[in-house]
């Protein structure tokens, strides 16, 4: 059996916790090894150094460096190491805890072996990395901010409003009221800009506008759904076009639990789900829901059948993401003879 070299990476803000494991197949051949270095360009190259240096005779294409998800902290070493030509699998922290089980030792280095391990147990299923390409990274970029504004602009909304309902009449109250309308219509600008920018990016980029134009033929899936979509599935690449992956990796696919005669547990989805994703196909749904006569179908046929409306929404939440993976995948717009059965 071929000795294969497992590399778990902790990352934090300063720096990464590296652990080395070495194995025939779930069998360690050697001690393992630890180190840490700063998360910077100087640090990733010191770890290169490092690894490479015990490297225990192994040819790097035996290698496979592992760590978690963590977006900004995770992706500069990442692509340093796609860079280098390194196999790297970026994992979801979720995934790697639930196989891991309970621990009792809690720290970084602990956290590196244990990414190690979960490589190590792994390896035949890892999903190399890749880095986004230039235009999907804008869009990502553009899209992030959107959304922080229009944070920004609920915030000052609230507040506003707030302060109409408790404030009595005084100059400083016309003073705030004043300041905060100015500030919200100039937050409106600033979406309406990055609006115009994100519309450009998609119209000037070939894999971009043909992947939108697939996704906005949906009745009932507009532009910041579409964008959002775009965005947190990496084009729809994540998981090689497998909708249920993508559904299950953003909370969205529900499962039951059924043991015996006693244990029995509705469908649900996580309470850990990408709440804004989820929010986005909501909003998509009850579109398609009012405006797609086959969608509409679906929904009412659920229904009937005694779903309640919440399960009844998240079916067609799914329904909706496989229709439109399957449609990026095949490259094709959507047809409204398509037809489904509940």
């Amino acid at each position: 059996m071929i000795t294969k070299k497992n590399i778990g990476i902790d990352f934090s803000k300063e720096k990464v916790d590296v652990a080395v494991i070495f194995a025939e197949g779930l069998v360690e051949t050697s001690v393992r090894v630890f180190n840490e270095f700063k998360n910077s360009v100087s640090g990733y190259k010191q770890l290169v150094k490092w690894v490479e240096k015990n490297a225990n005779g192994i040819d790097s294409s035996l290698w496979l460096f592992c760590g978690e998800n963590t977006g900004d902290y995770s992706k500069p070493l990442c692509n340093h190491l796609y860079g280098r030509g390194f196999d790297m699998w970026l994992e979801n922290s979720k995934c790697i805890k639930d196989a891991s089980g309970i621990r009792r030792l809690k720290s970084d280095r602990a956290d590196a072996a244990m990414i190690a391990e979960y490589a190590m147990r792994n390896h035949d299923k890892a999903i190399i990395y890749e880095p986004l390409s230039e235009s999907l990274t804008q869009l990502r970029e553009y899209y992030l901010y959107r959304q922080m504004v229009i944070r920004h602009r609920c915030s000052f909304e609230v507040r506003r409003g707030e302060k109409r309902l408790m404030m009595e009449k005084s100059a400083a109250k016309t003073v705030i009221a004043q300041s905060g309308k100015h500030i919200v219509s100039e937050l409106n600008k600033e979406i309406a800009k990055i609006d115009r920018k994100i519309a450009s990016l998609i119209e000037s980029s070939d894999e971009l506008s043909e992947v939108y134009r697939i996704v906005t033929s949906v009745p009932g899936i507009g532009t910041q759904n579409a964008v959002c979509l775009m965005v947190y599935t990496d084009n729809f690449r994540k998981f090689n076009y497998d909708a249920r992956s993508i559904a299950c990796y953003y909370g969205i696919a529900p499962f039951g639990q059924d043991s015996g005669t006693s244990v029995h547990v509705d469908p649900h989805v996580h309470y850990m789900a990408n709440r804004h994703i989820k929010a986005m196909l909501t909003q998509a749904a009850l579109a398609a829901v009012r405006f797609n006569p086959i969608i509409a179908q679906y929904y009412q046929r659920l229904i009937g059948r005694g779903k309640k409306m919440p399960v009844a929404m998240n079916n067609v939440k799914n329904k909706l993401l496989h229709i439109v993976t399957s449609m990026v995948k095949n490259k094709q717009v959507y047809k409204p003879e398509y037809r489904f059965s509940a």
